[in-house]
């Protein structure tokens, strides 16, 4: 089966010669057929129907692209009743559907700018206080600060207690008159036992509250999800490294499947600001994968990461976190490598 699949490449690879146009509806009349053969399990019918679009340019109203030389050779390769296969044409299909005609619009040069100004990484400054979530302290440290407090509280309300009562209390002249002795050490002995009393109270209930701290199980912490808007759909919305820290607060709140297109649509930004594409209202992502130069080392990675993306946005209701992190991986190593070569460019 690889060799079938290497002889169909290098048949697509001398097809240049004998290439012909056809139109978008044409193209997705070759592709509907070779699903039937696939379905019904006809695989030669499907590969002979293959071989005439190898090599083709289509003509879309959104411009011409050649057909997909990737699709083709895995149905050169494809088993009967290949449902991988029959699922890639589905998404092929899907794609093509939404071709819309549009007029051509100027890129906004200035709208490039700032993307790539966002997507540049300013250095840190030196000096500074780094502000951010202020750490909370640990429970016994909490209320250990608590008991020193009120401590201090109940000091000053004694304080304020005893002054109040010494103004009953009767001067020397008073004493001297009356003939009558004071009786302040018994009040003396009133307010100690009072302050023993209170103290003893603030202990035991500092035992307790630690007691039972050392008992309770640690609270889960629940992140609030992150709102969506009429943004996600529009790639140009965010910037690349703002379009990276959206994805990764949609995977914290548990919206993978969103998640997965936000990093997507970071590494659309990222081509976009490096030139490598060129944004057109309406093109497909199926046509941004034939835009792209053949020996370009990442190709191979971009066209994984656009069918799993298709897979799971137009494919599933819900996606898994294995799904979210083989997407996530491709990604990165996209948006690293166009952002190497652009700094080894410049």
């Amino acid at each position: 089966m690889r060799r079938m699949a290497s002889l169909f490449l290098l048949l697509l690879a001398a097809s240049p010669l004998q290439a012909a146009t056809m139109t978008l509806a044409e193209y997705q009349a070759a592709l509907t057929r070779i699903r039937s053969f696939l379905e019904t399990g006809n695989v030669d019918g499907a590969r002979a129907e293959g071989k005439t679009l190898a090599g083709n340019d289509i003509d879309s109203p959104n411009g011409r692209f050649k057909a997909d030389s990737t699709l083709l050779a895995e149905v050169a390769a494809a088993k009967p009743r290949d449902l991988g296969v029959e699922s890639r044409i589905d998404a092929t299909l899907a794609s093509l559907r939404r071709v819309a005609p549009s007029k051509r619009i100027a890129v906004d040069a200035a709208l490039m700018q700032r993307l790539q100004r966002e997507q540049a990484v300013q250095e840190l400054r030196r000096g500074g206080a780094i502000h951010g979530v202020k750490a909370e302290a640990p429970l016994l440290t909490q209320i250990g600060d608590a008991i020193v407090n009120a401590a201090r509280w109940v000091g000053k309300e004694i304080v304020k207690f005893v002054d109040w009562l010494s103004r009953f209390w009767p001067d020397s002249e008073t004493k001297t008159r009356l003939k009558k002795p004071a009786a302040s050490s018994g009040m003396r002995w009133t307010i100690g036992a009072l302050v023993a009393l209170i103290i003893l109270v603030l202990g035991v209930l500092a035992f307790e509250v630690i007691r039972r701290s050392r008992k309770a199980a640690p609270g889960q912490v629940e992140e609030s999800a992150p709102l969506g808007s009429s943004r996600d759909d529009d790639p140009l919305s965010r910037g690349a490294n703002e379009w990276e820290r959206y994805a990764a607060q949609l995977a914290a709140a548990g919206r993978t499947r969103e998640a997965i297109r936000a990093w997507y649509n970071a590494v659309l930004v990222t081509l976009y600001g490096a030139n490598v594409l060129q944004f057109r209202k309406g093109r497909t992502n199926w046509e941004y994968v034939a835009a792209l130069h053949p020996e370009i080392a990442w190709r191979p990675r971009f066209i994984h990461l656009t069918r799993r993306f298709e897979e799971e946005w137009y494919g599933s209701d819900q996606s898994s976190a294995d799904a979210l992190d083989e997407c996530g991986a491709a990604a990165r190593h996209i948006v690293d490598a166009v952002r190497r070569a652009k700094k080894e460019a410049a």
